[in-house]
């Protein structure tokens, strides 16, 4: 049997994406899978990996990029925090709360937009930012503040109310999950074979399109 090595660096991508991993790993089990978490961009060439999912741009020229859905991603907060600032009824009363922000996506100001189109700019206090966003998670449900948040991370929270939909009609700007890897000619079969199950797996993550 060939060995089949598969090196990948992540940045905080859905679970989905890892459990394609998983299943890849199971139906070739005389290979072997090393998965790297990164909260930073990396130098592709330095880590030596064969591909990369990330969450947003890819800042190097000299990777193939493939985009495999976006992310639909939505303000939240805790009951906790409703308690002691009351529930928001449009975009303008989110900065009446207090905010958690997700280094590089947000920072002083969220967009958010309706349906219909309607494009609204808000300005939360942030209390806290971070570039982790296990953290981000873990300071919205203690009630640190409101926070934008992706669906396929905490639908789990939203079934079980440990996390509210602050305004369900208002949505933040959607990110892209890519996967980067080297020019198809430097690209091994299993790698070939690998990106073939992200390619089925990432599209029915709930929350991404």
């Amino acid at each position: 049997m060939q060995l089949i090595e598969i090196d990948l660096v992540k940045l905080q991508p859905p679970q989905a994406a890892f459990n394609a991993a998983l299943q890849f790993q199971q139906q070739h089990p005389q290979g072997s899978l090393s998965w790297q978490l990164e909260d930073h961009n990396i130098r592709f060439a330095e880590v030596g990996c064969d591909c990369w999912i990330k969450v947003g741009s890819v800042p190097d020229a000299s990777l193939i990029v493939e985009p495999l859905g976006q992310v639909e991603r939505m303000i939240v907060a805790s009951p906790k925090l409703l308690e002691a600032y009351g529930s928001p009824q449009s975009p303008a009363a989110l900065e009446e709360l207090p905010g958690v922000a997700l280094e590089p996506f947000e920072g002083g100001q969220i967009p958010l937009t309706h349906p219909k189109g309607e494009t609204v700019a808000i300005s939360p206090s942030i209390r806290m930012s971070t570039n982790n966003i296990f953290a981000l998670r873990q300071a919205t449900l203690a009630g640190l503040g409101l926070s934008v948040m992706p669906r396929w991370f905490i639908e789990d929270d939203l079934k079980n109310q440990r996390l509210i939909d602050l305004l369900p009609e208002w949505r933040a700007p959607k990110l892209t999950i890519n996967v980067a890897s080297l020019p198809g000619r430097h690209q091994p079969r299993r790698l070939r074979s690998f990106l073939k199950s992200l390619r089925t797996a990432v599209p029915k993550i709930p929350g991404v399109e």
